[in-house]
């Protein structure tokens, strides 16, 4: 129930934060999250929960990595722990089963841009 309160939080708070523009970590949790809750049927409480999860990801990996001259172990070591941290708190509302599903989607979305990105 805390879990639930605090994501609930963390939810208004990031939804505030950044009302003004709509930044591409925003666009590609939008996007992601509409595919999840589109293919597992989520109510519109959970795909927004969901959102935020992917936004909050998606900024923090963002912010970490951009403009620090990073390379790619040391970027791995950063989505590696992105994952685990975003695998934490959606355990908070799915099932293990469903976590799993929400990752593979994730996985085929960013092969379908990566494909994108290569034929342009």
């Amino acid at each position: 129930m805390k879990k639930i309160i605090a994501l609930i939080l963390f939810c208004g708070f990031l939804s505030t934060a950044n009302a003004q523009k709509q930044s591409y970590q925003e666009k590609k949790a939008t996007t992601n999250a509409q595919l999840i809750a589109d293919t597992m049927v989520l109510n519109d409480s959970t795909k927004t929960l969901l959102y935020a999860i992917l936004l909050g990801k998606y900024n923090e990996t963002s912010n970490q990595i951009k403009g620090n001259d990073l390379s790619n172990e040391e970027k791995k070591v950063i989505y590696k722990k992105s994952f685990k941290e975003t695998n934490d708190k959606l355990s908070a509302l799915f099932s293990k089963e469903e976590i799993n599903a929400i990752n593979a989607l994730l996985k085929e979305q960013n092969k379908k841009k990566r494909i994108k990105v290569k034929k342009q």
